[in-house]
């Protein structure tokens, strides 16, 4: 059976258009990227020290968001994805050690995460993570390729990436940008909506800001992950249904707005789905096999991160700079060094 995603007809075309006129990884040129053939950095690049001195004048009143969801054991997960947080020993203080005086000891606590660190939760996509697989085409190794031509064949190991792992990425200090749907249509976007140019002129104007530009960081609020935002404060049981509902597709960004940030050569692009892009599974069966079969499903990510160096943050927490209306702000975050990595969990910060 077909998994469907909800588009327009106008949508719709511009997607298949896109995906036969100038999405062919082998015709086109798309490697080494403008800033070297080693470079691994991507569009971090862009965020120059001019850029981040602008950045910071955005903040006006000192208010500050934290943009990242809560981690915890009901977090929702992309299938054969993990994440378990528990207290070694069930409870007990991890560490007894001496202090001075009779019936004193200092004690401490550990946590012990088990879990897919860079793909669950509020999860940011280094340039190890979206590859695009080549087989048996002229002049071409079969393999996964990764941004700058990277093949996963050559870099891969059991014990992390040697190339494009989320230690290369640097830190994001610069101008933030919200597109806000919630606000545009009066409430939160529904399952398999696809947020098009046409929205994202009408958002721009609405809220009196200025397109993105070089280095910049977009993030696009739907209202998406409002259904599991209180899961840590509820029953097992509800949890698991909001997540079901989650999981089941969300509203998303469509390729004409991917291909317009490309063009802007923004550092990032971030929502509060799960995927970035628009999906609708009801009614399609078990996923995640459908979901593999579907054409291009995940244009933003192919075009934006593999061919252009461009990251994407998925799950992230907009609704505070929503309701603030805080549509221009500082962005300001840096991933772990994880050596290797595909991606890191992270909780930036928005100031204005």
């Amino acid at each position: 059976m077909k998994l469907r995603v909800l588009l327009p007809i106008a949508a719709a075309f511009m997607f298949v258009a896109s995906a036969h006129a100038g999405n062919n990884p082998v015709d086109e040129n798309w490697w080494p990227s403008e800033f070297g053939p080693d470079d691994e950095a991507g569009a971090t690049n862009w965020i120059t020290p001019e850029k981040r001195m602008a950045a910071a004048m955005l903040v006006k009143t000192g208010r500050v968001a934290t943009l990242g969801m809560h981690y915890h054991n009901t977090t929702p997960l992309f299938p054969g994805r993990v994440l378990s947080l528990t207290i070694p020993g069930g409870g007990v203080p991890t560490h007894d050690l001496a202090w001075s005086g009779d019936g004193y000891r200092q004690t401490f606590m550990d946590e012990l995460m088990t879990a897919n660190i860079g793909q669950v939760g509020t999860q940011f996509d280094s340039l190890a993570h979206p590859m695009i697989k080549v087989e048996g085409q002229d002049g071409w190794k079969d393999g996964n390729y990764l941004y700058n031509g990277a093949r996963l064949e050559d870099v891969g190991g059991p014990y992390g990436l040697k190339k494009n792992g989320t230690e290369n990425v640097g830190s994001f200090f610069t101008r933030g940008i919200l597109i806000d749907m919630v606000a545009l249509k009066g409430g939160n976007l529904p399952i398999g909506y696809p947020i098009t140019m046409d929205d994202y002129n009408a958002a721009l104007a609405a809220q009196g800001i200025a397109d993105a530009g070089q280095g910049d960081v977009v993030l696009v609020r739907t209202g998406w992950n409002d259904i599991w935002r209180d899961n840590h404060n509820l029953p097992t049981g509800e949890a698991i249904a909001n997540n079901a509902a989650f999981n089941a597709g969300g509203p998303g960004i469509a390729p004409d707005v991917c291909d317009h940030l490309a063009g802007k050569k923004i550092a990032m692009l971030g929502a509060d789905n799960w995927g970035i892009e628009p999906y609708d599974f009801a009614g399609q069966g078990d996923w995640p096999t459908p979901f593999a079969e579907v054409k291009d499903w995940a244009y933003c990510h192919m075009n934006l991160s593999v061919r252009r160096g461009i990251y994407l943050f998925e799950n992230l927490d907009l609704k505070q700079l929503g309701e603030d209306q805080a549509y221009e702000f500082l962005f300001s975050w840096a991933p772990l060094k994880l050596v290797g990595a595909t991606g890191a969990p992270g909780n930036p910060i928005a100031a204005y």
